[in-house]
């Protein structure tokens, strides 16, 4: 019987192609074959599950690679911490698996701290289910848990058990069965394909360049289609806000490249680097598009193109050496400590992390600096803060007026953490964008509200991402905790669809927490710089979790700032209160420039929970829902 594999020593010399290429990649890597063992794969899967559940702050990092073919007799895979699941066909129905899940890490079945996993490049097979009760896909995850690439037989739900959870992330997958959450806080699909709908989701949900069937409630009720109701006002496309929804359903993306990925062609390995689309519609791989069904793209060899990294041999220099003599860089799974930033100087070059590759800045610059050329790609990788340093990723040159419309830079499922990881970290600015025209493509910026070192005087950071370039575009934007602004746009000509934002929990009070030269309560999570002209954002949610603040009470004025000028607009923006009921008075007075209406919470404050909605703010006007408060009867 034949063995699953992680090192050559492991594997016989039958087996000795594919124990090189786990040589290659570095022993956090398993490579499976359909012709391994269904349950020695399961019990590789499920060991490294057992190790990763709990380890939220571990130094653990895996990637499971699995070859063209049918592995549905190895049962469902669990998945942890820190753990990626990639499929290395050319599409995702070239490798079949029966199911993946994702256990809540928290008791009661709470999924709000399942990060840093990921899925890409697969079919989830639906099969007869006898041995799964239950059958369903169940990536129950929250931030930084992207899911990408996928054929999905099976209904897909996104949350363990109807506990909590607070993501997420899909794009170009195919849903043969509805997929969606009753108990999700927000959701953001891209470029993905419904069958039978698209359900659930509670405050926010933007649903982007995706067909099919885009019913509400395809489960359970009555469909309700998304793409009707209200038109929207910055973007082509309709809303459900105003008759109480939280959809805002965005028709085309507008320029976009999908995720470069691994795969095999015989025993060699190839990266594959999607074309930019414009404007576009639905998944971009599938039956009769061009190499094989990939889609349109480059095809890129693995040993002649790439430089790949492996935790304890690399380091800045060699890195950098390996990027000024023009290779791409594969990051495997490991945490890279560097004494200098890493340097990606040259047009079109490739920077690939897999199995959740880290990125830690010893020095007092930065992580990662990007010159300001064309055709970057930066794309699954984490950077932790692990002592001060200025920035952990920097894009372009300040000032510059080169303009990149044709191919821009793309930064891809990259997270920044500052804190909570075990040693104290800190940084004025996570993601800095000079560079015009960039896109970023799903990204979880986050000041940890947990974990050791964490406090308003132990991880401090300004601002989670600084946007100087002109032109820029954000999909799926999740920034969280940073003690002032959260997203500082001063940038022209900005797109940003879908923020997910909670403020900081810990600022110790208004006396010391003010803005505005001290005339304002805090600092908006999403402020627009003062003199931009024209800006466009849809799908905004900023929520109070003001709970670690030394007993003071603590107010934000606005959880949003724009300049009043008429090419600004804001639309479909939520607030919501989930701090304490029982601790001090903390709330935010109004979603954005003084318009809408606000949130509170604490002892006698005749709040609590709620949402509280503003569907279209622009040039001094805003379109308000009705106080929520009032509709509860407080």
């Amino acid at each position: 019987m034949k063995k699953a594999f992680t090192s050559i020593a492991a594997a016989s010399l039958a087996m000795f192609a594919v124990a090189a290429h786990d040589e290659l990649l570095g022993p956090n890597v398993y490579i499976f074959s359909p012709e391994d063992s269904p349950e020695e794969i399961a019990a590789t899967v499920e060991k490294v599950f057992k190790r990763q559940h709990h380890q939220q702050f571990g130094k653990g990092r895996y990637a499971f690679l699995f070859k063209s073919g049918d592995y549905t007799k190895a049962g469902t895979f669990n998945v942890g911490y820190y753990t990626q699941l990639l499929g290395l066909g050319k599409t995702p129905r070239d490798v079949r698996i029966a199911n993946v899940k994702t256990p809540a890490a928290l008791p009661s079945n709470n999924a709000t701290c399942n990060f840093w996993v990921g899925i890409e490049n697969m079919s989830i097979a639906d099969l007869d289910n006898n041995a799964d009760p239950y059958f369903n896909f169940q990536w129950a995850v929250s931030q930084a848990a992207p899911a990408r690439r996928l054929y999905v037989e099976r209904k897909t739900v996104f949350d363990w058990f109807f506990g909590w959870a607070s993501g997420g992330y899909a794009a170009d997958c195919m849903f043969l069965k509805p997929a969606g959450s009753y108990a999700q806080q927000q959701y953001y699909y891209r470029n993905n394909e419904f069958a039978q709908g698209v359900y659930g989701i509670n405050w926010n949900q933007v649903i982007q360049g995706c067909v099919g069937n885009l019913g509400e409630n395809a489960v359970d009720g009555p469909k309700k289609p998304v793409a009707s109701g209200s038109p929207l006002a910055g973007a082509k496309g309709t809303s459900n806000w105003k008759d109480g929804g939280c959809t805002s359903f965005v028709e085309e993306t507008d320029r976009i490249r999908e995720k470069p990925f691994l795969f095999l062609e015989g025993d060699t390995f190839k990266v594959f680097v999607p074309a930019i689309r414009r404007n576009a519609k639905g998944i971009s791989w599938g039956a009769g598009k061009a190499n094989d069904g990939m889609g349109e793209g480059q095809i890129l060899d693995l040993r002649r193109d790439f430089y790949i990294a492996k935790e304890g041999k690399d380091s800045a220099k060699t890195l950098n050496a390996a990027l000024a003599s023009g290779k791409n860089i594969l990051f495997t799974p490991g945490i890279y400590h560097v004494e200098e930033p890493i340097k990606v100087v040259k047009p079109n070059t490739i920077v690939l992390g897999i199995g959740e590759a880290t990125i830690v800045p010893e020095n007092a610059d930065a992580a990662l600096r990007c010159a300001d050329v064309d055709g970057l790609v930066i794309a699954g990788l984490i950077f932790d803060a692990e002592r001060a340093s200025k920035r952990f990723v920097v894009a372009g040159a300040k000032k510059s007026v080169v303009r990149h419309e044709k191919n821009p830079a793309f930064l891809i499922d990259l997270i920044y953490r500052v804190g909570g990881t075990g040693k104290p970290g800190k940084t004025d600015v996570c993601l800095e964008i000079n560079s015009n025209d960039a896109v970023v493509d799903h990204t979880w910026i986050w000041r940890a509200d947990h974990g050791d070192h964490t406090g308003w005087m132990a991880n401090t950071s300004k601002n989670g991402i600084v946007v100087n370039g002109e032109g820029v575009t954000c999909y799926g934007l999740f920034v969280e905790h940073f003690q002032e602004h959260d997203v500082l746009w001063n940038g022209e000509n900005g797109r940003m669809y879908f923020l997910q934002n909670e403020k900081c929990y810990d600022p110790p009070g208004n006396a010391t927490w003010m803005s505005h030269g001290g005339k304002k309560k805090g600092y908006a999570a999403y402020k627009v710089a003062d003199g931009v002209k024209r800006h466009y954002a849809v799908g905004l949610g900023v929520y109070d979790v003001f709970i670690n603040t030394d007993g003071n009470s603590v107010f934000l004025d606005d959880a949003i700032e724009v300049p009043d000028t008429p090419g600004v607009t804001i639309e479909n923006a939520c607030i919501v209160e989930i701090a304490n009921g029982d601790g001090p008075l903390v709330g935010i007075n109004h979603i954005v420039n003084g318009r809408g209406y606000g949130i509170r919470t604490g002892k006698d404050s005749g709040g609590g929970y709620a949402v509280q909605r503003v569907t279209k703010y622009c040039n001094g006007k805003a379109e308000e829902r009705p106080d929520s408060y009032v509709k509860k009867g407080n």
